[in-house]
């Protein structure tokens, strides 16, 4: 392998990948370390103790991935990717068995809705019809571009009308949003637990048009077919098709610095590789900057800020796995028979209420007073990845890694582990009818804490990589200065979840920041980055001629 390289980057997520991707696409020689032996990140399975049973052991769900720019751009359907889609986003089923469905169909969705509130679900449908454009041309277009300065965002916006109902919505919480919509407490839980399960701080300013966005698209649910880490086999073949190299179980220790310059990465075994051109990271700030860069090179002030940066404690997920004998049948479905064609299942939320609730033990960094667990049973949509005729299952549990001393520390967890699984049957089994010991093949809980054990950027268990507070999101993700991707280390770059638009399968911030590179190094891409201001005009245009 050579020791010299156009750029190199740290960390094989899928961000990485995609990034490694369009630059080696672009000509340039590019070189991807990874301190794990298999890529992925979080696109992550792993085999039960009982062989044939595969886990999907981080994310799961991947909203709209096979409709990207990027998945079309790098071949991944040819390489031999697959997806499969559902009909159906999510049931929430209550404690007396009934349910809401949120269908793909926006009309099955309201009358789900209307069994609980007539109005609620007429407002659903209004929403869905008027807010589609500006779902789809404003907020959809700003997680594909680097994020552009509120200001300037503004002054746009305010000339079409998708930009004004953006701009209308934008200064308030999810929570505000979603209750001055609905007055149903159930509905509400609903759409806002589907913003919290996404990363977002539901409480927070400045957030209140993501949840009009999510009810103007839907979720367009797909899972990857194979299970997840196949889509890290075929970037993993993508990147080394298009030219580039990768070391595996190569954990970065140092970015070299020369002239104030970022000029190559050291391994922890002593290997060194130089970059002519630049070093992008994937990983979170801390890393980045204190870490492998180390505070020596930073000016105080900007160190100061990093040390500052903010991790979610309403992010960090327990997650309960299963290998059953059967797939599991909801007590919800003779309500509604449709839940078993859902996707995703919510069980324990009774409404808006028990956000809140769980909001303030999480602030409190506590273990939850009560479950809302949120899963899926992948095998029984992809029958490959369990043994012929069983299934398999997990389900979420938000709860922060960093538990306050008074609950016992972020120790507690490997204690309380099988205790907490436990706990989690047992509330899940109110929910179906066959969770039994006869149909439990195996089981076994991964704590928040063993998340950032096998994924170190994701800080307590953080899957978004830094809170997504009003302080950390858009043009001021991680922080104003690296908004563009750019850093004030020379040659240096952002490329993972700490970047904006943040975190979950979206490839948004690896693409974003190859845009951002190859217009640095002065070249022409050869994809169509996206400019979000420009798009914007046009809208504008377009609405004033009459289109």
């Amino acid at each position: 392998m050579d020791n010299e390289y156009d750029g190199i980057i740290i960390g094989a997520g899928h961000n990485g990948m995609v990034c490694a991707g369009y630059l080696a696409k672009a000509g340039l020689k590019i070189l991807v370390v990874e301190r794990h032996l298999e890529i992925g990140g979080g696109l992550d399975s792993h085999e039960s103790p009982r062989a044939g049973f595969w886990h999907n052991v981080h994310s799961n769900m991947h909203r709209g991935v096979s409709d990207l720019m990027w998945y079309k751009d790098l071949g991944l359907a040819e390489l031999g990717q697959e997806y499969i889609r559902f009909p159906i986003t999510v049931a929430m089923l209550l404690r007396d068995h009934r349910a809401i469905v949120w269908h793909n169909d926006p009309e099955k969705t309201a009358a789900s809705i209307a069994r609980f509130s007539a109005k609620d679900g007429k407002t659903f449908l209004q929403i869905n019809r008027e807010y589609a454009r500006m779902a789809r041309e404003i907020f959809g277009q700003e997680q594909y571009a680097p994020p552009v300065p509120f200001e300037k965002k503004k002054a746009v916006l305010e000339r079409s009308e998708s930009g004004r109902l953006y701009l209308k919505w934008q200064p308030y919480s999810i929570n505000e949003t979603v209750s001055a919509l609905f007055e149903n407490d159930i509905v509400r839980g609903m759409f806002v637990f589907l913003s919290v399960i996404r990363g977002f701080e539901t409480d927070c300013k400045g957030m209140g048009h993501i949840a009009i966005a999510a009810i103007g698209t839907g979720a367009q649910p797909q899972i990857s077919k194979g299970s997840t880490h196949k889509m890290a086999h075929t970037l993993h073949k993508m990147v080394v098709k298009a030219g580039a190299d990768l070391v595996e179980a190569g954990p970065v220790a140092k970015i070299l610095m020369q002239g104030g310059k970022a000029v190559g990465v050291r391994t922890t075994d002593g290997r060194e590789f130089r970059a002519r051109k630049f070093v992008a990271s994937s990983l979170n700030p801390n890393q980045t900057f204190l870490q492998m860069v180390g505070k020596e090179n930073l000016d105080p002030a900007f160190a100061k800020k990093v040390e500052g940066f903010k991790y979610s404690n309403t992010t960090p997920l327990f997650t309960l796995h299963l290998a059953l004998n059967e797939a599991l049948r909801w007590k919800a479905a003779d309500y509604d028979p449709e839940v078993n064609n859902s996707y995703y299942i919510i069980c324990g939320l009774e409404g808006l209420r028990d956000v809140e609730e769980l909001y303030q033990d999480c602030a409190a960094r506590g273990l939850p007073r009560s479950l809302q667990l949120l899963g899926a049973q992948p095998a029984k949509h992809d029958p490959s990845q369990a043994p012929p005729g069983k299934c398999t299952a997990f389900f979420w549990q938000i709860a922060p890694g960093n538990l306050c001393e008074a609950e016992g520390g972020r120790e507690r967890w490997d204690r309380i582990r099988g205790e907490f699984t436990d706990r989690c049957v047992k509330h899940l089994a109110h929910y179906v009818t066959n969770l039994d010991a006869a149909n439990i093949v195996h089981k076994f809980g991964v704590t928040p804490v063993d998340i950032e054990r096998h994924l170190p950027n994701m800080v307590g268990g953080d899957i978004q990589v830094g809170e997504l507070n009003e302080n950390q999101f858009l043009d001021k993700r991680p922080f104003p200065e690296c908004s563009q991707y750019r850093t004030p280390v020379s040659g240096l770059y952002l490329c993972g979840s700490s970047a904006h638009p943040g975190g979950n399968i979206t490839g948004a911030p690896g693409y974003n920041a190859a845009g951002v590179i190859c217009s640095d190094l002065g070249m022409a891409p050869w994809w169509r980055p996206k400019d979000s201001a420009a798009e914007w005009e046009a809208l504008a245009a377009k609405e004033a001629a009459g289109g």
